[in-house]
C-alpha cells in the first residue's frame, strides 16, 4: 500500500480541488471559458460530420465562423472534445476534462518526487504545493484558461525528461521531447515560455545531444499542427491587440485602476519568499551541475527568470526576445514560476540531514519567511475563494447551456430561443438572431484580417458580436428569394430565384478559403471559382447575379 500511497494522495488531491465543480463542469463566468468550450464543440461537431482534421468551426459568430481550429493548439480540445463524441453532455464533458488536467499535473508531480526526492514529507510537500498552485486554480477557476492550465501541468513530466536525461536514462530523452510536444499542443504561450525554459535546461546538461534530440521530438511531433498554423497565422486577426501590456507588470499600474496584475502580484512575493526560505533554511547546497542538481539547478534558474520577466525590470529581455512579447501578460511567468520554485525547495530533500542542520543562526528568519510565504499562498487562493467554491451553475443552467450549444449555427433554433434566459450569464454569452438562430459570442476569434472595426460590437468589453448587416444568414439586394437547401461542414448550397438583377450577400467571412462557385439551375457545369465580388463594407462574402434561377456554393479548400 505504501508504493501506490503518493499516487493516490496526488488523485485524492485532484478530485478535492475538482468538486467545488464536479460534474457541472463549467464556470459560466469566465473570460475565456466559452471561447474554449466553444472551439471543442464546433471540433466535435466537425468530426461527427466526417471532417476528421478539422480547420474551420461554423460555431462562432452564428456561422460566420472562425479558423480557430487551425491557429489554436488542440490538445485540451481533444480532452473535452473526445467525451463529447462518445456522447456525454457538454457540462459533463468540461467536469472530465477539467478532472484530466488535474490529473496530469498532480500525476505528474507524485512521479517525479517519487523517481527524483527520498522517502518523506519532501515528495508530499512537492505534490501538494503542485496541486494547491494557486495559478493551476486561477487559470481553471478564474480565467477559465483550460489550455493554459493543461500546459502548466506537463511541466512536470518535462521536469522528469530533465531528470531522465541528468541520469542517462533511456526514457528521458522521448519523455522530454513528448512532454514538449504536448505543451507546443496545448498553449501558444505557454509553448514560447516552455521552449525558453528548456533552452535553460540544455546549458546545463552535460549531454547536448540527448537535449537536442528531445527538442527535435518534440517539435516534430508537434509539426502537423504549428507548420501549417504559423502559415496561416498572417491572414487571419489576433483575439486581441498584439504587443506586450506594460501595465500589467507587476507593480506597474497606474494608481487607482484595476488590473489582473493588482490581483496576482501575491502570488509572485510568495514565490519570492519561499525562494528566500530555502536559502536560508539550506543555503545553496543542492545547487551546481551534478547529475543530481541539474533539476534543482534548473528550478531555481527558472523562478529567478520568471520572477524577473514579472517585473518591470525585465522589460528589456523583451526587447531582446520580441517573440516573447506575444504573451502579452508578463504574469503568464506564474506557471513557470511557481514550477521552478517548488523545484528549488522540495530540492533541499535530497541533501543530508547534517547539511540542512548547517544554518542553526537563521531559523528563527527562515520560521518568519515561511510563515510570511504560507500566508502569501493562502491570500493568493483566498483572493479568488467565490471563483473556487460554490461557483457551479444551476441544473437548469446547465440544461440550458445543452441545448444553447446543440443549436446548429447555420438554422432557426427554437429550441435554443426557448431555454436562453434573460438574464444571467448564459444570457451574456449567447444572443438570440432576428432569424431564430443563436449566436455564441467571445472574443474576437481569428476572424480573417482587414475586417475593418465596424464589422464589431463591443459587448462588456471582452464579449463580441459582429455587426449583423441584414437579418437572415443570406439575402439577396433584388427582387428574388434566397434559400439555404444545403449545407455541411466545408460547403454551402443555395437556391436564388432572382427576379432582377442584384447582390447576394452572405453572412460568412470574405476568406481565401471558401471559394464561391455558381451556376443556373439545371446546368451540370459549375463556373470557374470565383473571387468574392470583394468584403463589403462588414467584410461579408457578396456576389453580383443576374436575373435568373441560380444556383451557389461555397467550398472550403
Amino acid at each position: 500500500m505504501r508504493r501506490w500511497a503518493l499516487l493516490l494522495a496526488a488523485v485524492a488531491l485532484a478530485l478535492l480541488v475538482w468538486l467545488p465543480l464536479g460534474v457541472a463542469g463549467v464556470p459560466l463566468d469566465t473570460p475565456d471559458g466559452f471561447l474554449h468550450l466553444g472551439g471543442a464543440v464546433g471540433w466535435a461537431r466537425q468530426i461527427r460530420a466526417g471532417w476528421l482534421w478539422p480547420t474551420w468551426s461554423d460555431l462562432p459568430w452564428a456561422g460566420a465562423g472562425s479558423s480557430a481550429l487551425l491557429i489554436y493548439p488542440p490538445l485540451f480540445r481533444w480532452l473535452l472534445g473526445v467525451p463529447l463524441l462518445l456522447g456525454l453532455p457538454v457540462d459533463q464533458a468540461m467536469a472530465a476534462a477539467v478532472l484530466a488536467v488535474l490529473l496530469i499535473n498532480n500525476g505528474g508531480a507524485a512521479l517525479l518526487a517519487r523517481l527524483w526526492l527520498p522517502p518523506g514529507p519532501w515528495r508530499l510537500l512537492l505534490v501538494f504545493g503542485a496541486g494547491l498552485n494557486p495559478y493551476l486554480l486561477v487559470n481553471l477557476y478564474v480565467r477559465g484558461a483550460w489550455p493554459e492550465a493543461l500546459a502548466q501541468g506537463l511541466l512536470w513530466w518535462l521536469a522528469i525528461g530533465l531528470l531522465g536525461l541528468s541520469r542517462r536514462q533511456r526514457w528521458g530523452v522521448p519523455l522530454a521531447g513528448l512532454a514538449l510536444a504536448a505543451v507546443l499542443l496545448s498553449n501558444w504561450n505557454s509553448a514560447l515560455l516552455t521552449l525558453l525554459a528548456w533552452g535553460l535546461a540544455g546549458l546545463l546538461l552535460a549531454r547536448p545531444r540527448a537535449w537536442a534530440l528531445s527538442l527535435a521530438i518534440g517539435l516534430g511531433a508537434s509539426a502537423a499542427f504549428w507548420l501549417p498554423a504559423l502559415r496561416a497565422l498572417p491572414t487571419v486577426r489576433p483575439p486581441i491587440p498584439e504587443g506586450l501590456f506594460t501595465s500589467e507588470f507587476f507593480f506597474a499600474s497606474d494608481p487607482g485602476s484595476t488590473s489582473m496584475a493588482d490581483l496576482l502580484w501575491i502570488q509572485a512575493a510568495t514565490l519570492a519568499a519561499l525562494l528566500l526560505l530555502r536559502w536560508l533554511a539550506w543555503g545553496s547546497r543542492g545547487l551546481g551541475l551534478r547529475r543530481e542538481s541539474n533539476v534543482a539547478t534548473w528550478g531555481l534558474l527558472l523562478a529567478l527568470l520568471s520572477l524577473l520577466l514579472m517585473l518591470p525590470l525585465g522589460a528589456w529581455l523583451y526587447q531582446l526576445l520580441p517573440p516573447l512579447q506575444r504573451i502579452q501578460f508578463p504574469w503568464r511567468w506564474l506557471g513557470p514560476g511557481w514550477c521552478g520554485t517548488l523545484l528549488w525547495l522540495a530540492s533541499a530533500g535530497t541533501q543530508t540531514q547534517a547539511a540542512a542542520q548547517a544554518w542553526p543562526g537563521r531559523r528563527l528568519a527562515a520560521a518568519l519567511i515561511g510563515l510570511t510565504a504560507a500566508a502569501g499562498w493562502f491570500d493568493g487562493l483566498w483572493r479568488f475563494r467565490e471563483n473556487l467554491v460554490g461557483h457551479a451553475p444551476s441544473p437548469s443552467e446547465r440544461l440550458a447551456l445543452r441545448k444553447l450549444l446543440a443549436c446548429d449555427p447555420l438554422q432557426p433554433c427554437p429550441a435554443g430561443l426557448a431555454a436562453l434566459p434573460e438574464r444571467g450569464e448564459l444570457a451574456k454569452r449567447f444572443a438570440a438572431l432576428p432569424d431564430g438562430r443563436i449566436a455564441l459570442s467571445g472574443v474576437p476569434d481569428y476572424s480573417p484580417t482587414g475586417l475593418p472595426e465596424g464589422a464589431w460590437n463591443r459587448r462588456l468589453n471582452i464579449f463580441w458580436l459582429p455587426a449583423w448587416p441584414q437579418t437572415p444568414w443570406a439575402a439577396f439586394s433584388g427582387a428574388g428569394q434566397v434559400q439555404q437547401f444545403n449545407h455541411g461542414p466545408w460547403h454551402r448550397e443555395l437556391l436564388v430565384q432572382a427576379c432582377s438583377a442584384g447582390s447576394l450577400r452572405l453572412m460568412q467571412w470574405a476568406q481565401p478559403r471558401w471559394q464561391l462557385r455558381y451556376r443556373r439551375l439545371g446546368q451540370s457545369r459549375w463556373s470557374i471559382p470565383a473571387r468574392p465580388d470583394g468584403r463589403d463594407p462588414q467584410g461579408w462574402i457578396s456576389l453580383a447575379l443576374p436575373a435568373g434561377s441560380w444556383q451557389v456554393r461555397l467550398d472550403y479548400k
